[in-house]
């Protein structure tokens, strides 16, 4: 299946920032079950292009003269399949056992631990269906709900709170995995949720675990969120320990008070695309709708 993706981040300052830097993943890579057609990524200053420690293609963006707006443009068409079902782990970077470490939004407490443990997964064999009942099991117990989490809620608090997005959801399954010696990270990316049968479409992260058993060995997907394996659906960004390892735009600046934030991405079949709205136009839909009520 051929996606159109369009990903748009503009950054709204309401005192000018004198300086940024910002670090972007925003490039998806070629690997088994994903092609990368055409890919254009613009912005306001010129990108240095680097391979992160993972093995992600990522950018760096400095701007060092002051600025009230920052805003960042993805594009292009990938090429994804639904026929993989282990990603081989040859020619990483770094072994599995790496994503044995813990991070800090992964490190499993007591609550955590005991509810891992509870499942009984096997770790020589049936691997793979032992991790597929933690996702049911999981997703079952924290429910999705936007808004009752941030960016720096650990897994043990999303798991407290019983409720979260696709990305504690994530955090929650990776720390329960290497609570069991199971190596696992993080996975960002996109998905295409109309072919999940729901509107909208947006940025996503799942996870991927080490499955090593007597029938296979390679990385298998787990979409906790919505209770699946990463299939055609799904467009990989960029993978870590976590979501500040692998998230599309991490940074920093100097000044830059007021921020707001408006984000825009649509994922679409390459056949039958909608036209698209840019953020600006979002925006001002929104403020049209908030004056008239």
């Amino acid at each position: 299946m051929r996606l159109n993706i369009h990903h748009e981040t503009v950054y709204h300052y309401a005192a000018p920032a004198s300086y940024s830097i910002q670090y972007l993943r925003l490039t998806p890579p070629t690997v088994p079950g994903q092609r990368v057609l055409s890919w254009k990524l613009s912005a306001p200053a010129p990108l240095r292009p680097w391979t992160d420690a993972f093995g992600n293609q990522a950018h760096v963006l400095v701007i060092d003269q002051p600025h009230e707006e920052i805003r960042l443009m993805a594009t292009g068409e990938v090429e994804s399949d639904d026929v993989l079902h282990l990603l081989p782990g040859a020619g990483e970077l770094h072994p599995p056992s790496l994503y044995l470490r813990n991070s800090r939004l992964t490190e499993a407490d007591d609550a955590l631990t005991g509810f891992a443990r509870s499942l009984n997964i096997p770790l020589q064999s049936g691997r793979r269906k032992g991790l597929d009942d933690l996702m049911h099991a999981i997703r079952d117990l924290v429910d999705y709900q936007p808004g009752i989490t941030d960016a720096a809620t650990k897994a043990s608090e999303a798991f407290g709170h019983k409720a979260g997005v696709c990305q504690d959801h994530a955090h929650i399954f990776i720390a329960c995995c290497r609570s069991l010696g199971i190596p696992a990270r993080y996975v960002s990316g996109y998905l295409c949720t109309a072919k999940l049968g729901e509107e909208g479409m947006a940025s996503h992260a799942w996870a991927e675990a080490w499955i090593d058993d007597e029938s296979a060995a390679g990385w298998a997907t787990f979409d906790v969120a919505n209770r699946t394996q990463a299939g055609e659906a799904h467009v990989r960004l960029a993978h870590g320990l976590d979501y500040l390892d692998a998230c599309p735009v991490r940074g920093m600046r100097k000044g830059g008070r007021g921020e707001a934030l408006d984000v825009l991405v649509h994922v679409g079949e390459a056949s039958h695309e909608p036209k698209r709205q840019t953020a600006r136009e979002t925006a001002r839909r929104r403020q049209s709708e908030q004056s008239q009520q």
